[in-house]
Parts: structure tokens; C-alpha cells; sequence
């Protein structure tokens, strides 16, 4: 099984290439914007350097946000043009889980993903010790996604990721260190190995409308 992954959602543009286990591929770069420009050139270069061909691909994954407004357009269009008439699959990973699979701690603990969703807003969620989700996802403001995560008697028990981390808990003020966690294309792939086909093509997930400004009125029930 050849599986190519791609992210564009954040501040990273990231593909891998793996065959089953082996990873035959990683290419990551820091990056603002400019997505569109440089996703198809890296994937090609993947591609160039592995002697892998598209018609060898048995799936692709892709981030489908939160994050970027154009960036999650950017992997979505590129995902689905290289699937278009060669009934290659898509499945769409959220860059919270991305994130949470992303960095690996011994034992697999129990992860909080935020991500800086801009306008006084983070993008949230916990995942249990497997990488799976353990409540629905949500946008809110600092202060309102800090009463929907565990106690801080309890904050020992989880590893947290993202560029919201900072801003949700003021007292972790290293905010360049957790700005750089990014989704790892091989981390992804090796998840959508083990997840089953979707019977539609991914979607974009938003948890936001583009001109959205904060709102007391989100909610993170699961």
C-alpha cells in the first residue's frame, strides 16, 4: 500500500510517501502562505525522489482543517485533482487529530490540541491515549476553552500541542516553541492507513464561517 499525505492547513507545507511501513518520503517546510505555489512542486519532488508514480498511489490523505482558510482549500483541490479519473481514494484527517498523532509521547497519553484560530478564538479538542477523538471540536475564545478542558488538577495526564496552547494556559508563555508543532505528514499517513474509505470525499472543516467574529454562544458539549 502507497500512501501519499499532505498538509497545507497551518503554517507548514508537508508531503510524505510511505509503502506500508517504510517511509520512503518526508518533505516538510515552514510556511506562511504561498501554499497553491508550492504543494504541487513538493509533491512532484517526493514523487521524483521515491520513482514513485501517481498510478502507484493506493490512497491519499489530507488535512481538512481547522486552519487556513486557503490552505484547507489548497490540500482539498490538490487531493481531489490527483483522484479524478483514477478512482483513488481520499480520506481526510482534521489537523487537531493530525496534531495529536503528530507527536508521539511514551505510552500514547491522553492529548489537548489548540490551535490560534486568530480574532480572540482557539480551535480545540481532546484525544484519548489511541489518538482518538474525546470530545466534538470546537472554536471558542481563551477563556471559554479552558472550561471545556479537563481541571488544571489534571492538565498532568495530557500532553499539549498547538499554537493555542499559550493563549488557553497564559502561564506557558513559550509561544515560538509551540507555534513550530505542525502536523507530520507521516505520522498522517500511518493513521489513514488503518482508517476505512469513505463513501464521499472529504470535506472542508471550517468549525468557522470566514467572516465569523468571536461568539460567547459556541459550545464544546461532546
Amino acid at each position: 500500500m502507497v500512501i501519499l499525505a499532505i498538509d497545507t492547513c497551518l503554517q507548514s507545507c508537508g508531503a510524505a510517501i510511505l509503502d506500508g511501513d517504510n517511509v520512503l518520503a518526508r518533505l516538510v517546510e515552514p510556511r506562511e502562505r504561498g501554499h497553491a505555489e508550492r504543494l504541487a512542486p513538493l509533491v512532484s519532488e517526493a514523487l521524483t525522489a521515491t520513482a514513485v508514480r501517481v498510478a502507484d498511489l493506493t490512497k491519499v490523505i489530507v488535512t481538512i482543517g481547522p486552519g487556513s482558510f486557503t490552505g484547507v482549500r489548497v490540500g482539498l483541490a490538490f487531493a481531489r485533482g490527483l483522484a479524478i479519473g483514477r478512482d483513488l481514494p481520499v480520506i481526510g484527517i482534521s489537523t487537531l487529530q493530525a496534531l495529536a498523532v503528530s507527536h508521539p509521547v511514551e505510552g500514547q497519553g491522553k492529548k489537548i490540541v489548540l490551535i490560534d484560530a486568530r480574532r480572540g478564538q482557539v480551535y480545540g479538542q481532546t484525544f484519548d491515549s489511541f489518538g482518538q477523538p474525546a470530545q466534538v471540536a470546537f472554536a471558542l475564545s481563551p477563556e471559554e476553552a479552558a472550561s471545556c478542558l479537563p481541571e488544571p488538577d489534571t492538565l498532568s495526564e495530557y500532553v499539549l500541542v498547538g499554537s493555542g496552547v499559550p493563549l488557553v494556559f497564559p502561564d506557558l508563555t513559550e509561544r515560538e516553541s509551540w507555534r513550530s508543532q505542525q502536523p507530520d505528514p507521516v505520522a498522517m499517513a500511518k493513521l489513514g492507513a488503518h482508517m476505512q474509505i469513505p463513501d464521499t470525499a472529504p470535506s472542508a472543516l471550517y468549525l468557522r464561517a470566514a467572516d465569523a467574529t468571536p461568539a460567547s454562544s459556541s459550545s464544546c458539549i461532546g
